[in-house]
């Protein structure tokens, strides 16, 4: 291998965030996930359009990839990158999507940013497509609910507009805040994402310790989400 004599004045660059340093490094546990999250990077953003996603065929047929792999994670086989993708996926720096269609079943995987998840949701909308007759199915990488599933199991179907609102949502509130606040719509029985919307912004602008759930009634809780009075 030729020997590297530095970086010119001005080249391509691959755009890596602050927060990858502090939230996701010192989750990933082995050699292989930093690498398939390099290498991810990298490819995806090289990509022009929504659908900016990367499988293992695509990372290993890049040069220099097979010998990092090698010398970095003791091997340069697709299995090892395969385990790297999964395990920053599970750190939350990637996101798995599990392409399916007649007689074959595939793996990409976007970067875990706002475009990416817009992306997936469109995906499993039917508005964007990954190739003809094929489907989608995101790979869950934690226990608890995403947005969408939680959603569905008590709402209902997802449409276009209410997808981008969800989309807005989970980039603004804690997933767990969300997951409570589909709790609480359901204790009202208030099954909307309108009553579930106004929880969370109430949450956001006066603190959830101020919320007062315990012991409320029934009619409270409806009141206080529909921004009624609250009986003093």
């Amino acid at each position: 291998m030729d020997e590297f004599r530095g970086f010119p004045a001005v080249a391509q660059g691959t755009v890596i965030p602050n927060l990858f340093f502090a939230a996701v490094l010192p989750r990933l546990e082995t050699p292989e996930a930093l690498l398939a999250f390099l290498w991810a990077s990298r490819l995806c953003q090289a990509k022009k359009g929504e659908l900016r996603c990367v499988s293992v065929e695509e990372v290993l047929a890049e040069p220099g990839a097979l010998a990092s792999f090698a010398n970095l994670a003791g091997d340069g086989e697709s299995t090892t990158l395969d385990r790297g993708l999964a395990d920053a996926a599970r750190a939350g720096a990637l996101l798995g999507v599990r392409v399916l269609a007649a007689g074959d079943t595939r793996v990409v995987y976007f970067v875990n940013n706002p475009a990416s998840r817009r992306a997936i949701f469109r995906l499993r909308a039917g508005d964007l497509s990954l190739g003809p007759n094929t489907a989608v199915e995101p790979i869950a990488t934690e226990d608890r609910p995403s947005i969408f599933r939680l959603y569905e199991e008590n709402v209902g179907t997802i449409t276009p507009l209410v997808g981008e609102q969800l989309l807005a949502a989970a980039d603004h509130y804690p997933l767990e805040w969300i997951a409570d606040a589909f709790k609480e719509a359901a204790l009202s029985n208030a099954r909307s994402w309108r009553f579930i919307e106004r929880i969370l912004t109430r949450w956001d602008q006066e603190g959830r310790d101020s919320e007062g759930t315990e012991g409320s009634s029934f009619e409270e809780r409806r009141r206080r989400y529909r921004g009624a009075a609250s009986p003093g």
